[in-house]
C-alpha cells in the first residue's frame, strides 16, 4: 500500500475516525522514540546562582543605564 492509497482512505473516513487515526499514528511514533529523559538518571542543570561575574556585567550595566537617564 502506497501513502497516497493510505491518504484517500483515511480522507473517506468520518472527522471523528480521522482524528483518532492521528492519536494513533502519534502513539505509534511516540513508542518508537527514544525517551529524552531517562528515569533514575541525574541530568546536570546549570543555576546562574554562581555567576558572579555575569551579576557584576549586569550590575555594571544597569549602573550605567541609570547615570544616563
Amino acid at each position: 500500500m502506497v501513502l497516497t492509497d493510505v491518504l484517500a482512505d483515511a480522507r473517506a473516513l468520518p472527522r471523528a475516525e480521522q482524528f483518532r487515526l492521528i492519536q494513533e499514528l502519534a502513539a505509534a511514533l511516540l513508542r518508537d522514540e527514544a525517551p529524552l529523559i531517562e528515569a533514575g538518571r541525574e541530568y546536570p542543570v546549570w543555576s546562574p546562582d554562581a555567576a558572579f561575574g555575569a551579576a557584576d556585567v549586569l550590575l555594571r550595566s544597569l549602573d550605567a543605564d541609570r547615570g544616563q537617564s
